[in-house]
């Protein structure tokens, strides 16, 4: 990650810091697509307005306790030889459109998966839950299993997960919360 200073300007630190956290997080996304398509959308659907860039967008943030996934052998939990793999999500962000009363709001986590030294490689399946708490409600909640192949002996597999599902009645209030974590199960909640 980038650290910028600006003497004496916190807020400007922090939005130089999300800018360029944000460049990062595109420039990998569009990396393991087929096209800018796949990433961003068309030109035509994703103009921004100014409106936009004023608009209340929730922050978003890691579940406490829930950055890691570590895999074992059947039965051998917390044996660092037995490990099959290790995931981490290392960075999060949103981002928010006001259309027709809405918001619409989408989500990208990234991280990496390393093999463990019972580790195969392959396809993986890695339970990352969103979340969006309203006060005491919770009007959003989504289970995925994100794929990310691994391969032996290559080191860290990255990958970035995006959820676009999310859409809300605009908010009266500030007072939404936007939770991601990886999340074991189980698996029947929404």
């Amino acid at each position: 990650m980038f650290n910028v200073i600006i003497a004496g300007s916190p807020t400007a630190n922090s939005m130089l810091r999300a800018g360029a956290f944000a460049l990062t997080a595109f420039a990998l996304v569009a990396c393991q697509t087929s096209s800018t398509e796949d990433t961003l959308g068309s030109a035509a659907e994703e103009k921004v307005t100014e409106a936009d860039l004023r608009n209340y967008c929730p922050r978003v943030q890691l579940n406490e306790g829930t950055a890691f996934l570590q895999t074992y052998t059947e039965g051998n939990e917390d044996n660092a030889e037995e490990l099959i793999y290790q995931a981490s999500i290392s960075d999060v962000t949103r981002s928010c459109r006001y259309r027709d009363g809405q918001l619409f709001i989408t989500v990208a986590a990234a991280g990496r998966v390393v093999n463990g030294p019972k580790g195969t490689g392959g396809n993986i399946a890695m339970p990352i839950r969103v979340a969006v708490k309203e006060g005491d409600q919770l009007p959003y909640s989504r289970l995925g299993q994100f794929e990310v192949t691994v391969t032996p002996g290559a080191g860290a597999s990255q990958f970035i997960y995006k959820d676009d599902q999310i859409v809300l009645p605009e908010p009266a209030i500030r007072n939404i919360q936007i939770l991601v974590g990886y999340d074991e199960g189980p698996y029947n909640t929404p």
